[in-house]
């Protein structure tokens, strides 16, 4: 069993997962947040006039997505749209930094209390799969599948989408770190499902190069 203890500090520790390259970065940095999404807009819809509403629309509801997720301890995100043999495919992943979740006796990073605490029932969620504790290369975590229903921004609609879930407690630095991979494509969920696994497995925390050079000099 790890002990999840990584070797870098909280305040020089970079967060780095291996993804496919057909996946792409979001910028949640909010002085240059909102030019990506146009850019990243303008590549997905083109610059044609008559799809202007369309851009801005899109522009905002991305926006108001990453702002939300960023106020909730979101660091990570990136999304992936594509088409494959005509049908499309999406998802989307993110990385969260939390406060240790509170137990009997306080904050807790016991991997077998987190198993407990994750496993009631959550309104809008069907539970799949989990919680299970699985060892990552971060460490061990517990993991979690669900369909997860959720009301589009804007829309009086009602989307499901699968949603793989890590949560994987961070003792050195009195942290829970939550891995969430979703798609809304239920038709290729359990594909999806496997392709999150081996992203999560992937997820590292390493010290930038010019950190690392410092601290052996020190």
């Amino acid at each position: 069993m790890s002990d999840n203890g990584p070797g870098p500090t909280l305040r020089d520790a970079e967060f780095a997962m291996v993804m496919p390259a057909t996946w792409r970065m979001l910028d949640l940095r909010p002085a240059t947040r909102d030019g990506s999404i146009q850019r990243m807009v303008r590549e997905a819809f083109g610059r044609a006039d008559q799809l202007a509403s369309l851009r801005r629309s899109a522009s905002q509801e991305i926006g108001q997505a990453l702002t939300a997720a960023t106020s909730a301890g979101c660091f990570f995100a990136a999304t992936y749209d594509e088409l494959v043999g005509g049908k499309p495919l999406s998802a989307t992943a993110l990385a969260f930094l939390g406060l240790s979740p509170l137990g009997p006796d306080g904050p807790t990073t016991d991997i077998e209390a987190m198993v407990s605490m994750l496993g009631g029932r959550a309104d809008g969620e069907e539970r799949s799969e989990g919680p299970t504790v699985v060892t990552l290369t971060l460490g061990d975590a517990v993991r979690t599948r669900a369909r997860v229903r959720d009301q589009l921004a804007g829309a009086g609609t009602v989307s499901t989408v699968d949603v793989v879930r890590y949560f994987v407690p961070m003792p050195t630095w009195d942290r829970l770190l939550v891995m969430a991979f979703s798609t809304p494509m239920l038709y290729a969920a359990d594909a999806m499902a496997e392709l999150f696994d081996q992203m999560a497995q992937s997820a590292r925390w390493r010290v930038p190069t010019k950190q690392a050079g410092r601290d052996q000099a020190e």
